[in-house]
């Protein structure tokens, strides 16, 4: 491991109570011994990726999904571990086949020995090593332990946050980012996501108030619902229109056709949907079959699992087109906004989706 404070290799004998034996001083993650295998620089590595070079701020559960990407890979392609079982049934009979041949017919079938025993070394290699991986990869890091411990952790080491990343996930973010001038509401029920566009200035800049709660929403203004890629979420946009009828609701959230065949987008699968809830889904919703199924599985993808900068863009985009027909015109769009091509078009950005993150 390299030292985060002196940059110096550090075998896990110098760095007894992850305290480094060059320098002497304390980290905050021993490789070794972590659950996914964090250290302290695969974290500022992480943090600079999401947040673009320090362009745009992040949150401590953004961050959280992306170090437990590898624990969703893992699930997701579950097949290595099949894999190296298909080896070891066809590759250890071969394998003892062609070193009994060879042993048995002597001379030149020598050869045959020696493959055979080549084969079963390379096969006892490639089980352990998948093993070995698979235990570190499918590890659990539920998010309150990574807020508990992890973060606590590093606050304790470093004294504050990693530079570029914002704390709070309490009802507080909503009541503090209130705007001159309102303009449009921002319905979006996870506080993360409003620490997250709180932080990087969206309220302010298109005079949104964010709210989680369609009761709170300001008279008279539009509606942009904002909303994981879950059954709670794909009914919030629906659940609005009835609760403000004859207001203009944008739907922006997170669609499951976003994610459930992007390849990096590693939703979380949860149980499976009652029937109930399917039906709901079906008779209250634009999603397709497709869709319904997908959920109904149990997956699921939040928000904070949407790259952050592509998340400030799509949210970006919708508010510019909301806000600017704020006033003169905005009956007119009442209609277009419940037709679900319009919505597909408002959450296009959602679809392409960018590669894996720092490692």
């Amino acid at each position: 491991m390299i030292c985060p404070h002196c940059s110096q290799s550090l075998l896990y004998k110098e760095r007894t109570g992850q305290v480094c034996s060059k320098c002497k001083r304390a980290y905050a993650f021993e490789p070794k011994t972590h659950p996914l295998g964090l250290h302290d620089l695969r974290i500022r590595r992480l943090v600079q990726k999401l947040g673009d070079d320090g362009k745009i701020k992040i949150t401590v559960d953004q961050l959280w999904f992306a170090v437990t990407r590898k624990t969703r890979k893992a699930r997701k392609s579950g097949g290595e571990a099949s894999t190296a079982a298909g080896c070891a049934g066809c590759g250890v009979p071969v394998g003892l086949l062609m070193l009994v041949a060879g042993i048995n017919i002597g001379g030149g079938a020598g050869v045959l020995a020696f493959f055979g025993s080549f084969l079963l070394i390379a096969v006892v290699i490639t089980v352990v090593s998948t093993w070995r991986s698979g235990r570190r990869t499918t590890a659990a890091l539920p998010r309150e332990r990574f807020r508990s411990e992890d973060i606590r952790r590093w606050k304790h080491i470093y004294g504050s946050l990693p530079a570029g990343v914002v704390e709070g996930a309490d009802t507080a973010a909503f009541r503090s980012t209130e705007p001159k001038a309102v303009r449009a509401a921002l319905l979006c029920q996870d506080p993360s996501i409003a620490v997250f566009l709180a932080a990087n200035g969206i309220p302010q800049r298109y005079g949104v108030v964010l709210t989680p709660d369609v009761r709170q929403v300001p008279d008279s203004v539009p509606v942009v619902v904002l909303h994981d890629a879950d059954p709670a979420g794909c009914l919030l946009a629906g659940q609005a229109r009835q609760a403000l009828p004859g207001r203009r609701v944008v739907d922006a959230g997170l669609p499951p056709r976003a994610v459930m065949k992007a390849e990096n987008a590693l939703p979380l699968q949860g149980p499976e949907l009652e029937a109930e809830v399917v039906e709901q889904l079906r008779a209250d919703t634009s999603l397709t079959r497709d869709e319904v199924d997908w959920l109904a599985k149990g997956w699921s993808t939040p928000l904070v699992g949407v790259p952050p900068a592509r998340l400030l863009a799509v949210v970006t985009k919708v508010l510019e087109r909301v806000t600017a027909h704020t006033g003169a015109g905005a009956d007119a769009d009442v209609a277009s906004d419940v037709d679900p091509d319009r919505r597909k078009a408002a959450s296009i950005g959602f679809l392409t989706w960018p590669g894996e993150a720092a490692r």
